[in-house]
């Protein structure tokens, strides 16, 4: 039997009761994440005091926070939770992971959502739909990208740091 992963395993109903807030997608997320044997937090922020943010996101900013993000074994995973399916600020995370994955509100539906499913397959970004009853709906496997060597000893250092402190 192979081990199963955050897109291998989910729960597959559907029944809209009510639109979740980006928090309470984050508190569906996590005990998702460690049944499936990934060590996740919530609200992790990655500075310029270690990072150069600007060059490895493209962006002027000097900090990302990550809604959730979550090591198995030596693979970081990153999921920014959204209101919607808007692919543009996960982009920012893919020198960053190894896995990025876009989570928003099954009940959210958009004109552009093909569109968006298409440009994050592009870009390798996985999608999932959380919907008001706690399942966790795969929509898009992320690609499993190299990044490099320094950044990723780096970020698991710093989620290390985070876990033991939490503990």
């Amino acid at each position: 039997m192979t081990e199963k992963t955050f897109y291998e395993q989910s729960s597959t109903s559907t029944s809209p009761l009510r639109i979740l807030s980006e928090q309470e997608i984050a508190e569906v997320l996590l005990p998702h994440l460690r049944s499936l044997g990934y060590q996740p937090i919530t609200e992790f922020v990655l500075s310029d005091h270690f990072f150069d943010i600007k060059r490895l996101t493209g962006k002027q900013i000097s900090k990302v926070r990550i809604d959730v993000a979550a090591l198995k074994g030596e693979t970081i995973t990153f999921i920014e939770i959204e209101n919607g399916l808007w692919v543009t600020h996960p982009r920012l995370y893919t020198n960053l992971a190894h896995r990025v994955i876009l989570a928003f509100p099954a009940e959210k539906q958009a004109p552009t959502d093909q569109e968006q499913i298409h440009f994050a397959k592009k870009e390798g970004i996985g999608i999932v739909k959380v919907s008001s009853i706690g399942s966790v709906i795969p929509i898009l496997p992320p690609t499993n990208r190299v990044i490099d060597p320094a950044i990723s000893k780096a970020v698991k250092k710093l989620l290390e740091k985070r876990f033991s402190s939490e503990k």
